[in-house]
């Protein structure tokens, strides 16, 4: 079978719904060369489905050492340790993505949700608010987080509120 076979066998059998004869067929696909980056993808998300976050993870992690500004995983990553509860190590993802990748939003909101959760200081939550509010004002989280903002559990001091332009995201000191 040539790898393109295998892998499409693979898909289809997580979609059936039997996520570890698609992880092994996906594997297989992989070792015959097919291509990694959705091979990682699908690998990622059959484990993740059969609440097997360990394989997910060795998985994506294999793929970030040789690829480590793919953002995408790297925040799906981050998702996969908070549902471990192993919230440090989602902080770090979340801050190695903020670095790279300043102009994605959800990274921020997330990143000072998390922030706000661990009690690591209100103006390292309100610095990442701020930001995916100027990133997506009108994005899914805006409302919560104008609301986090306005209770003042995460208010910063006057001249923050409104930095300049770019500067709060490209800018800013980072935690």
């Amino acid at each position: 079978m040539t790898s393109e076979e295998l892998f499409q066998i693979g898909v289809l059998q997580a979609r059936r719904g039997d996520l570890l004869r698609a992880e092994q067929y996906i594997i297989a696909a992989r070792a015959q060369g097919y291509d990694e980056s959705s091979s990682v993808y699908w690998l990622v998300r059959v484990c993740v489905s059969a609440g097997r976050f360990h394989s997910a993870l060795g998985h994506a992690q294999s793929y970030l050492r040789r690829n480590p500004s793919n953002w995408r995983l790297r925040l799906v990553v981050a998702s996969i340790y908070e549902a471990l509860g192993d919230n440090q190590r989602a902080v770090r993802e979340l801050e190695s993505v903020v670095r790279g990748a300043p102009h994605h939003a959800l990274p921020h909101y997330r990143l000072a949700v998390l922030y706000g959760q661990l009690g690591a200081g209100h103006e390292r939550a309100a610095r990442h608010l701020h930001a995916y509010l100027t990133l997506s004002p009108a994005g899914p989280h805006a409302a919560e987080a104008r609301l986090l903002l306005e209770n003042g559990r995460d208010r910063m001091p006057e001249q923050e509120v409104a930095p300049k332009s770019g500067e709060l995201v490209a800018g800013s000191k980072q935690p």
